[in-house]
C-alpha cells in the first residue's frame, strides 16, 4: 500500500521553509491532535477539545507563524532527531490543519451549546483522522487538497 509520500511530485524536495515541510513535523502535530481529541471524546472532557480548537485555530489564523506544534518541533524535537532526508509540500498540510481546526472548533461550539453527543462524535472523527495520518501517513485533508488542485487544473472548479 502506498502512502501520500510515495505520490509526491519531484518538487516535493524543495528546500524553502515556506513551501516545504519536514514530513515528521505534521505527523508530530497530528499525533498530539489525535491523542487529545480522542481522549477528550472518550473521557467526555471538553477542555481537551477546546485546547485543540485553540491550538489549531491560532495556527491557522496566524498562517502557521504561531503554531505551538511547529514551535515545539523546531525548538526541541528537531534538535534530537536531526534534519529530514526529504521534505514535502507544505500547502496540503496547511489545508489539512485548516480542516482539523474547523472540526475542532465546530465540536467545541456544539459542546458549548449543549449538543454533546454530536460534539464528541465530531471530535472523535477528527481525532481518528489525525491519528490515522500520524500513524500511517495517510492524510485525508492532504488528499482532498490534491483532488481540489487537480480539479482546478482541469477547469472543473473555479
Amino acid at each position: 500500500m502506498s502512502t501520500d509520500r510515495d505520490r509526491q511530485p519531484p518538487s516535493a524536495n524543495r528546500s524553502s521553509s515556506d513551501s516545504a515541510v519536514d514530513p515528521r513535523a505534521p505527523r508530530f502535530g497530528q499525533s498530539i491532535t489525535g491523542a487529545l481529541l480522542l481522549a477528550g471524546a472518550a473521557l467526555r472532557e471538553p477542555l481537551l477539545i477546546y485546547a485543540v480548537a485553540v491550538i489549531l485555530g491560532v495556527a491557522v489564523l496566524s498562517r502557521s507563524r504561531l503554531d505551538p506544534y511547529q514551535l515545539l518541533w523546531r525548538s526541541v524535537l528537531r534538535r534530537i532527531v536531526g534534519r529530514p532526508n526529504e521534505t514535502e509540500p507544505a500547502a496540503p498540510h496547511r489545508f489539512a490543519k485548516l480542516l482539523g481546526a474547523v472540526g475542532a472548533v465546530a465540536s467545541s461550539l456544539l459542546l458549548l451549546a449543549g449538543v454533546t453527543s454530536v460534539g464528541y462524535a465530531i471530535a472523535a472523527l477528527v481525532g481518528v483522522l489525525a491519528a490515522l495520518a500520524a500513524t500511517t501517513g495517510f492524510c485525508l485533508g492532504c488528499r482532498m487538497y490534491r483532488q481540489v488542485s487537480f480539479l482546478r487544473s482541469r477547469g472543473v472548479l473555479g
